[in-house]
């Protein structure tokens, strides 16, 4: 009877074990074939498409897959009360502040609250205790600002900064500053609600930017005319990267972009694969020995031989994305 409750208990355990397996090998494979199908539509993009010069805008490319190399300038500049002007082609203005959150209590217990630094305002009235969990109001507005006027190469730019995400950390220095005395910590500006302490506490406030400088541009997008290069359209594509590149540049960056993605599900197939074969392995650890060759057994063993197998495993999906 009592070996029957003790294997009843380890099921539970070897199905855990046997479905991250699945679910480790399933990730690993598919990271492979994204990277591989990735890589691949990128390379014929690349090859469809034609490179122009930016300073020249040329009628006879509208619609046409085009690669530009030019100058992103404006003659606008952002400011507000914390930064001197800045001549940015966009600066989002952040915002975070030190605020009540309500979690999951462990193992089905009631909610507890902790302070954490959360960008917009967290509703207090909504914790299922608000009392004493009161949140004050954010006071600093966040901000997207676009330069009104810009040029890139011979393009108007003012449709080309809408379609663009990714933006640098802007880092701060004092010069930068209304105040030069302002408190700045990992560029970012801190304000304290309670002036005499240097602890974070409730109410607080981090304030950073994030920017596109000006700068050497290159760009790949659908030529839609002579004057915006892109159309009106909320849903034209651009890929924009720092500097003059050439076709194959452009492609291998892209391409580096597109394998940090197939990276981190390559990791996380890896390190579900050796939590797996622990799952697995870890009832039977009395039965595992590596001696001779390796002094160690039981857990110890169990350990080993799981990191063992996720890297040959790992090494093998690697090698495999190679040679397709």
């Amino acid at each position: 009877m009592i070996g029957i409750f003790n294997r009843a208990k380890v099921a539970p355990g070897m199905f855990g074990g046997v479905l991250m397996l699945v679910c480790s090998f399933v990730l690993m494979w598919a990271g492979v074939a994204s990277d591989v199908a990735t890589d691949k539509k990128l390379q014929q993009v690349v090859q469809d498409s034609i490179d122009i010069d930016a300073n020249t805008p040329d009628p006879s490319n509208n619609g046409k897959l085009v690669i530009a190399g030019g100058e992103f300038r404006t003659s606008d500049f952002f400011e507000d009360e914390y930064l001197k002007a800045n001549g940015s082609l966009i600066v989002q203005r952040r915002v975070e502040m030190m605020q009540w959150v309500e979690v999951q209590g462990r193992d089905g217990a009631g909610p507890e609250y902790t302070l954490q630094w959360v960008e917009g305002q967290v509703d207090f009235f909504q914790f299922k205790t608000p009392q004493g969990h009161e949140n004050p109001l954010v006071q600093v507005t966040p901000i997207r600002y676009l330069a009104q006027q810009s040029r890139f190469g011979g393009f108007d730019g003012s449709r080309l900064l809408p379609l663009i995400g990714k933006l640098d950390r802007l880092q701060l220095t004092p010069d930068m500053l209304k105040d030069a005395s302002q408190e700045v910590s990992q560029d970012k500006i801190v304000l304290r609600r309670n002036s005499g302490s240097d602890l974070a506490g409730l109410g607080d406030t981090r304030v950073w930017y994030e920017v596109l400088p000006q700068g050497d541009y290159t760009v790949l997008t659908v030529q839609e005319d002579e004057r915006n290069l892109v159309g009106a359209s909320p849903s034209a594509t651009l890929f924009i990267r720092k500097g003059l590149l050439s076709s194959e540049d452009f492609q291998r960056d892209l391409e580096g972009e597109a394998n940090q993605s197939f990276l981190g599900m390559f990791y996380l197939g890896g390190g579900l694969l050796f939590f797996a074969l622990i799952s697995i392995l870890m009832p039977k650890k009395h039965g595992v020995d590596l001696r001779p060759h390796i002094n160690a057994q039981g857990a110890v063993a169990v350990l080993i031989v799981s990191a063992a197998g996720s890297f040959v495993a790992m090494s093998l999906f690697f090698l495999l994305s190679l040679t397709r």
